[in-house]
């Protein structure tokens, strides 16, 4: 009788150490599982912005060029580019083309802290916000342009460049930012 009693101590301690190791390698399995899904999720979404607090760049109307840029489109105005971002930053560039006979009353109206400077070249490609080969400032050649170092009373900073090149009109980069 002692060797029957003796028989079931014995695998009842291996059953024991047997249970506990089967729980500790499905822990590790499920550990294991886990991060090869947490490395797969960061390996696949590398280029993906999981929280994002800028919208991509979307196509802008002459309206909302002239509502986040504060300035008036004189009449003749042809919007060949234009494009915004909205986020924790507002930014949006326009290019576009206005008579030649209504560039001071664009400076005007448009209320802009500093005066254009001749020769200043205060937009470039990095101001280029929705991409694109219409966006090329630095093929002109006569230029001025206006950098503001103070922003307008809702905190919009704007930068210009004018395109002098053509006798009868002039093409006006516009890089405006809030935010």
């Amino acid at each position: 009788m002692v060797s029957a009693m003796s028989e079931t101590v014995v695998p009842a301690t291996r059953n024991r150490r047997g249970t506990i190791a089967l729980v500790l390698a499905c822990i590790s399995l499920v550990l294991s599982l886990v991060m090869c899904c947490g490395a797969g999720l960061v390996a696949s979404t590398s280029g993906i912005d999981l929280l994002p607090v800028q919208s991509t760049p979307q196509v802008a109307s002459a309206a909302q060029v002239e509502a986040v840029a504060h300035v008036t489109l004189p009449p003749g105005t042809v919007l060949l580019t234009a494009a915004y971002s909205n986020g924790l930053e507002t930014v949006l560039s326009a290019k576009f083309r206005i008579p030649r006979t209504e560039l001071d009353v664009f400076i005007a109206t448009a209320k802009f802290t500093a005066a254009p400077v001749p020769g200043l070249r205060a937009v470039d490609a990095k101001h280029n916000v929705g991409g694109g080969d219409l966006w090329d400032p630095e093929a002109a050649k006569s230029v001025s342009g206006v950098d503001e170092e103070q922003p307008t009373a809702d905190g919009t900073r704007r930068a210009v460049l004018f395109n002098l090149d053509a006798p009868d009109a002039v093409t006006v980069y516009l890089y405006a930012s809030r935010g």
